[in-house]
């Protein structure tokens, strides 16, 4: 008899992740990384070098990050939240794209993802055209569109016919009306915007679901983007949140401030944030919490 065969396969695989956790935490705490980047007088780096950071991390963010979320359940969790939109929905710091296969067919209006980082817009462009939800969005809109020609040639024909001429001037443009085609045809309109979450450039009240996974660690001001976030957002909407904090365990909260420095300046990222306190600060109303990960992320629905 194996020593393995004496567990279930339950225990085994929780055994694996506390191994794969305890050995992540080592590795961050103790081995040095020729990647870190401090400034000589040890200030954290400035939004617009953290910006260039997040571009350079782009390419591959995907494959640096997919096997750890995998085994720490972050995938499970962006599913989990992501099932919670609907209407319009503004995702927040949307990176790379990481949640654009848990939007499923129908379930949301239209869904504008944004992020400030240019580089990471350009991956995330890609992630959604090859997604169902972009190819089933392309093919609607085409297909709208397509209709819409066809409509305007028959409508000339029939002007040619009942006036045996060539079709008067302006009869055809005055025929198109560009606005609106795709409205009530397309499942989920999806839209791109880079933009500063500190000032989201849309009115009050625009839409029912705001999210926002792994963002607030990025932000220079994250009070100032909640607060963006809760004026965006329609009375009754939902803010969906996942989140990087500090953790209630002591020992891994020295962990987090030991290494702060270094994982600033590799991932642009302030990994410690007081994460309840922050949507405390912003007036915001949590509705649902829950904290995993030796409570270090945060998965909080609130208005």
């Amino acid at each position: 008899m194996s020593f393995l065969s004496r567990f279930s396969r339950t225990q085994l695989i929780i055994g694996g992740l506390l191994t794969y956790a305890t050995g992540v935490s080592a590795a961050l705490t103790f081995l040095p990384s020729s990647s870190d980047k401090k400034t000589q007088d040890g200030s954290f780096p400035s939004e617009t070098t953290r910006q260039s950071t997040f571009d350079s991390l782009a390419p591959g963010y995907d494959k640096e990050v997919r096997m750890h979320e995998y085994l720490l359940g972050i995938q499970r969790r962006r599913k989990r939240l992501i099932a919670q939109a609907t209407g319009k929905v503004l995702e927040i710091a949307s990176g790379t794209g990481r949640n654009v296969d848990y939007y499923k067919k129908g379930c949301c209006d239209e869904i504008v993802f944004s992020d400030f980082s240019e580089g990471m817009m350009k991956v995330l462009r890609e992630k959604v055209e090859g997604s169902d939800l972009g190819k089933r969005w392309d093919y609607q809109r085409r297909r709208v569109q397509q209709l819409e020609l066809e409509r305007i040639a028959h409508h000339s024909t029939r002007l040619v016919q009942a006036q045996g001429q060539g079709v008067p001037p302006g009869a055809v443009g005055g025929a198109i009306d560009g606005s609106g085609l795709t409205k009530g045809v397309v499942e989920t309109e999806i839209r791109f915007k880079t933009m500063n979450a500190a000032a989201i450039p849309y009115p009050d009240q625009s839409f029912d679901t705001v999210v926002d996974t792994f963002g607030l660690c990025s932000f220079e001001d994250p009070v100032q983007v909640l607060r963006e976030m809760k004026r965006v957002l329609k009375p009754g909407g939902k803010l969906l949140l996942l989140e990087h904090g500090n953790s209630h365990w002591g020992f891994m909260k020295d962990m987090q401030a030991k290494q702060l420095d270094r994982h600033v300046h590799k991932y642009g990222c302030y990994w410690n944030r007081e994460i309840g306190e922050l949507v405390q600060e912003a007036g915001l109303k949590v509705v649902e919490q829950e904290r995993s990960q030796l409570g270090t992320v945060f998965y909080i629905i609130a208005e």
